[in-house]
């Protein structure tokens, strides 16, 4: 995430990591070694960005004091290692299960994750399923679109993006959570035509089976 303060705001929220329970401004400044005001003007815009929200106020001798927490969106500007994560773990289970168990396993978590979605497609028909297939998967960010088919067919879904790239590389069973995923929605057999990584092709491909 690109911060519009730059070094001095990136700085700012460290220290907001390093105390979860939160800083007043007088701690940042003096944390910094830059004036009130300056803290005041970066904490207005990262308040106002979504990165830091108003805390708990400090009781004080004086006047209570406020202070300031990091978002959820706070936390995210620093980096994370999902992917690294998601490759050991998909390691240490191939290693236990074999690679057919564990395109299996991914397949059936694909399918018991599409139940959270099942009543957006509820009542619809086949087509409409699909587009609505569709919605939800670009919202996971997969940039897919719905393909004509052939006469009598069924759409295709194709994606543009794959979002486990990475991932797939090493552990091509990823791919059958995909599979799982969209099986449990339409309620009907899938199978990937085409796939960016194992195909080497411009998009992944996926075609309901029977065709109508």
């Amino acid at each position: 995430m690109m911060l519009s303060g730059g070094g001095t705001q990136r700085r700012l929220l460290a220290q907001l990591l390093d105390v979860k329970n939160g800083l007043s401004i007088d701690d940042l400044a003096q944390r910094l070694d830059i004036s009130r005001t300056a803290v005041k003007q970066h904490l207005s815009g990262l308040e106002r960005d979504g990165y830091v929200a108003r805390g708990t106020a400090r009781k004080t001798a004086g006047r209570p004091e406020q202070t300031f927490v990091l978002t959820d969106d706070g936390i995210d500007v620093f980096p994370k290692q999902y992917s690294w994560f998601s490759r050991v773990l998909l390691q240490t289970l191939r290693s236990r299960i074999g690679e057919a168990d564990l395109g299996e396993f991914m397949f059936n978590l694909g399918v018991d994750m599409s139940a959270a979605a099942l009543p957006r497609i509820t009542g619809k028909t086949r087509s409409e399923r699909i587009l609505e297939i569709v919605r939800i998967m670009n919202e996971t960010g997969f940039v897919a679109q719905a393909i004509e088919g052939d006469a009598g067919s069924l759409a295709r879904i194709a994606c543009k993006n794959c979002v486990y790239h990475d991932l797939a590389k090493d552990h091509p069973e990823v791919c059958r959570f995909d599979i799982g995923f969209i099986s449990g929605l339409m309620g009907a057999d899938v199978e990937q035509e085409e796939c960016m990584q194992r195909d080497e092709g411009q998009v992944c491909r996926f075609r309901f089976i029977p065709y109508a």
